[in-house]
């Protein structure tokens, strides 16, 4: 079994696309976003189970909390540097200095503090932008902490301050050695003003009165109607890992035995999804081969078996708009540049659009799996549900 996996790696490296998927810091960026999910699930089913009930507001502040988290830590690495032009870097690793920032901005911008007409010219600079998006980056944290646990000051001024740590570590160790050396700048000035931005994020929230804070009058979910769909969960589950299967033989047959089948990684997503999703569900009355397993179906909202079309829209919905929306944010991500910008760009537009759909997308998901009433957009679209 070694020898064959081994062989498999060996082989893979043959080809350029997977050789590049293949890499672990890939592995990494591609499994953050579904690691992400799974993580929000076990930590909304642990908090349902000790609390006994959750509202659907407390699912998507929950929710959202863990996305940002995986969002911040894709701005951390992202974009990633090749490692033969980090191997030739010779800037600076790291930045002990407290307050440089303060520094470069009266030396590198017309900054004076007396002459309000240099205001804006330095506001505009990178100089400081810089320092304040770190401290904007951190203020959901300290906002979150203080609505959702009501948690102290100093637990989260600490919070904040390891969290930053964290993410600094990330950088000077080159992604946990996985470069030569730092390929981002360990700065001090980064901690202080992160740390900075989770204590304002909860002092803006503090201000804000409490009744306000706690009012919520969305759908209130107990653990006693069981609302976490664990069937349809695990029949997607099997779903994908019959999917990976398929694709791995497919992948050797390609490569190995070079038969004549097409390469295009666009070409076989679809085939995987009218061969596992589509099919089976129009020829077995609206179940997969998870679904078979696990007694779950799509169906009508009128009772019936869903027809093609009603299939179609369902499935097409999910893994023809959704799941490429995730990967064209990964890419959108990974085009930023290191520092952040002042001035919007295109790029910067694009990102936001498809991040803020994305999101919107996640929660119509999360929700689906914690309610056994609520239909997916694509569901309310076809017309279908899931039995």
């Amino acid at each position: 079994m070694y020898e064959f996996i081994v062989k498999l790696y060996h082989l893979a490296l043959s080809s350029q696309l997977v050789s590049a998927l293949l890499e672990p810091v890939h592995i990494l960026i591609l499994a953050l976003p579904l690691v992400t999910f799974f993580i929000a699930l076990i930590v909304l089913a642990g908090q349902l189970q000790a609390k006994k009930s959750l509202t659907e507001r407390n699912i998507i502040g929950t929710y959202s909390f863990i996305w940002y988290l995986a969002a911040a830590y894709l701005l951390v690495i992202l974009p990633l540097p090749t490692r033969s032009s980090v191997a030739t870097l010779t800037t600076a690793e790291y930045n002990l200095r407290p307050f440089y920032f303060l520094s470069e901005l009266k030396l590198l911008t017309p900054f004076q503090l007396h002459d309000p007409s240099t205001w804006l010219a330095a506001i505009k600079s990178s100089t400081f932008f810089q320092p304040f998006f770190n401290l904007l980056f951190f203020m959901p944290i300290g906002a979150y902490l203080k609505w959702r646990h009501h948690w102290p000051l100093w637990l989260i001024t600490l919070t904040s301050f390891t969290l930053s740590l964290f993410f600094e570590t990330t950088q000077l160790t080159g992604l946990y050695g996985y470069y030569s050396r730092a390929y981002r700048m360990f700065d001090v000035d980064d901690l202080m003003m992160n740390t900075l931005g989770g204590v304002v994020g909860a002092l803006i929230l503090a201000v804000i009165p409490r009744k306000w804070r706690d009012r919520d009058h969305s759908t209130e979910l107990t653990q006693a109607s069981h609302p976490i769909n664990w069937r349809r969960l695990f029949g997607l589950l099997i779903d994908w890992g019959l999917i990976a299967g398929f694709d791995l033989i497919y992948f050797v047959l390609v490569q190995h035995f070079d038969w004549p089948l097409t390469r295009d990684p666009r070409w076989l997503y679809l085939a995987n999804i009218f061969l596992f999703f589509w099919l089976p569900a129009r020829l077995n009355h609206g179940k997969t081969l998870g679904g078979w397993l696990t007694n779950s179906r799509v169906i009508g909202t009128d009772g019936n078996s869903a027809n093609g079309w009603q299939l179609l829209i369902h499935y097409g919905g999910l893994y023809l708009i959704g799941l490429p929306l995730l990967f064209l944010d990964l890419w959108l991500f990974n085009q930023l540049g290191d520092m952040p910008s002042a001035s919007l760009n295109r790029l910067d537009v694009y990102l936001v659009l498809v991040s803020l759909i994305l999101l919107i997308i996640s929660y119509d998901v999360i929700l689906t799996f914690f309610s056994r009433r609520h239909q997916l957009w694509c569901e309310r679209l076809s017309r279908t549900t899931v039995a």
